[in-house]
């Protein structure tokens, strides 16, 4: 890579992986929902290989969705929660997959690490995902488990008006989504603080095979195309639901505080910094951070490079005085 723009470190951990890809069959051409799956389901060992928290003592819980279908809802309690008395506040977790795979046992490691990092209970549903299953189903899924904090608080020792939205890229996306549901509803307490890592928001995101930027992407302008069509029926130019997609949203004040995150090199960059900007005019209090030289997921595909311990470390932070 002759103009290399990874940041450095970052490179040296994904050298390895760029070696073995390099010395493997070309891919399954990415056309396809079963093709982008198949093309994406190496990155469970990426979330295998995230080093496991102490001290957290998981539960589940089967949670109706709106259309009846129960899911599964997860809580993460580490030592520090349970030794605190309640009412304690509390941060529903909504993982990544493009709205189109993985589910909370696969993201089991990261959400503990930010449970046991930030010593808050996280919650975190088993939400759906498309094709199979598309919006509304996973964003139904994720605002049943909202309303079922609200409505268990007394009984989990959770303070309703300390309640942070968590999300990563798609999940992130959703969490954006939810609490635009909340704030049309006018849910009361109203929802403390909103935390998008590298949030999935725009389908109408696409980067030609052209671009500069693309050869360093871990989610393409072709992936995009192919889980926003799965997910929501998008096609990038008709209208969609600001529930589907919080960008198309037309007013974003009103919501919560929030902290938004993202690599230069990811597709969802200018969305993400676009997002941020808006939610700045609409009164809302906005952290942003672009992070240079590293693509899409980089803190969990290297953990231990100074940019993903800084990551980590603003979002937890971003959870302090919830």
């Amino acid at each position: 890579m002759a103009d290399n723009k990874f940041d450095p470190e970052y490179f040296q951990t994904i050298r390895p992986l760029i070696a073995l890809k390099e010395s493997l069959p070309p891919p399954v051409p990415t056309t396809d929902i079963d093709s982008l799956r198949a093309n994406s389901a190496s990155f469970e060992l990426v979330l295998a290989a995230i080093p496991d928290s102490p001290d957290i003592t998981e539960t589940t819980y089967q949670i109706p969705s709106k259309d009846g279908t129960l899911i599964t809802l997860y809580r993460f309690t580490p030592a520090a929660a349970a030794a605190t008395p309640g009412p304690r506040a509390a941060v529903l977790h909504h993982h990544g997959g493009g709205f189109i795979q993985n589910t909370v046992d696969q993201f089991r490691k990261d959400i503990k690490r930010y449970a046991h990092g930030s010593g808050l209970t996280f919650y975190a549903a088993d939400y759906r995902v498309a094709p199979e299953h598309p919006f509304p189903a996973p964003f139904d899924d994720c605002y049943a488990a909202l309303e079922w904090l609200h409505a268990n608080a007394a009984s989990e020792q959770i303070d309703p008006a300390r309640i942070a939205l968590f999300g990563i890229s798609a999940g992130a996306g959703i969490a954006a989504a939810v609490a635009l549901k909340a704030r049309d509803d006018k849910v009361s307490p109203p929802i403390k603080k909103l935390v998008l890592a590298y949030p999935m928001l725009d389908d109408r995101t696409y980067w030609p095979e052209e671009h500069p930027l693309n050869p360093y992407l871990m989610w393409t302008g072709a992936f995009n195309r192919i889980a926003w069509g799965a997910y929501a029926g998008a096609d990038g130019v008709k209208e969609i639901s600001p529930y589907a997609a919080p960008a198309r949203a037309k007013d974003l004040s009103g919501l919560p505080p929030t902290y938004i995150d993202c690599g230069e090199l990811d597709l969802f960059r200018d969305e993400d910094v676009e997002f941020g900007a808006r939610l700045l005019k609409a009164g809302v209090s906005v952290e942003l951070h672009l992070y240079p030289g590293v693509p899409h997921a980089f803190e969990m595909v290297a953990v231990d490079i100074r940019v993903s311990k800084l990551a980590f470390e603003n979002r937890v932070r971003a959870l302090e005085n919830l």
